[in-house]
């Protein structure tokens, strides 16, 4: 009966001892593992990194990482805005026109016809530092009955600004397409970059408005020798060739001489 009972007792000793194996604590110095991947933001170019922490039985583990797939959060980079091509046209054509801050009349001594004279006007990433771009962006510049740019070239230009307002350029020619021949695709894009701080109102420089269809028409099927003389710096007075920032490239030239010689189509 002794026997039996100390067998008895052993077997319960055992199992006691196997069965709580599996429910102990792990070492408070235990580091939990977790795995982190980053996650594409929302934006067609950004990969963004997310974090995440790690539990372990009894200890807390946190690690970063970036992989293709996981939970994270990514910033969305918008396209490149470049100066040259995008940014000094619009402060060429809207603020350095003839009697204001061009180089010849440097109205109230300011002068806009390059990144040197801008860039002392502009804080990079900084919009309400950007003086520059405050008097554009509040209506105050250009004045009075000038024309003004539209709400997308003043984002424009903002965007160049939060992105460093580097003097930087893109190829024209990349994005250029001599196929985009109507004014409503293609030409008033190019009258409105280039043109149209001179020519946006009526009664516009020299009584050419290029800033609606009707006048733009008006003036291309008109003055047609007069227009492509122009844009080809090829006119008798040089005073007459346009833009007078610099000629367009060779692409926007085809654009305009195709929708001209095709009767100026809406």
């Amino acid at each position: 009966m002794r026997k039996s009972v100390i067998i008895v007792a052993a077997m319960i000793v055992f199992f006691y001892g196997c069965t709580h194996d599996h429910i102990l604590p792990a070492s408070t110095n235990t580091t939990g593992n977790s795995t982190t991947s980053a996650s594409t933001g929302s934006g067609s170019s950004t990969t963004g990194t997310g974090s995440t922490t790690g539990t372990g039985s009894s200890g807390t583990g946190s690690t970063t990482g970036t992989g293709t797939s996981g939970s994270g959060s990514g910033t969305t980079t918008s396209a490149t805005v470049c100066f040259q091509t995008d940014v000094l046209p619009l402060y060429q054509t809207y603020c350095a026109s003839t009697g204001c801050h061009n180089a010849t009349t440097a109205r109230s001594g300011i002068v806009l016809t390059s990144y040197s004279n801008i860039i002392s006007g502009i804080v990079a990433s900084n919009l309400s530092g950007s003086k520059y771009y405050s008097v554009i962006s509040s209506g105050r510049m250009p004045p009075g009955g000038s024309p003004k740019l539209s709400t997308t070239q003043i984002a424009t230009i903002a965007s160049w600004i939060n992105q460093g307002a580097t003097n930087n350029t893109c190829t024209v020619t990349a994005t250029c397409d001599t196929t985009k021949t109507t004014y409503s695709n293609g030409i008033s894009t190019i009258f409105s970059t280039y043109c149209n701080g001179c020519h946006g109102v009526t009664p516009g420089s020299g009584g050419v408005v290029l800033s609606d269809y009707a006048d733009a028409k008006l003036a291309g099927t008109t003055l047609t020798t007069s227009f492509l003389n122009a844009i080809n710096y090829t006119s008798a007075n040089s005073a007459m060739n346009m833009p007078q920032s610099g000629q367009l490239t060779s692409c926007q030239i085809t654009q305009i001489t195709k929708w001209i010689n095709n009767g100026c189509p809406q």
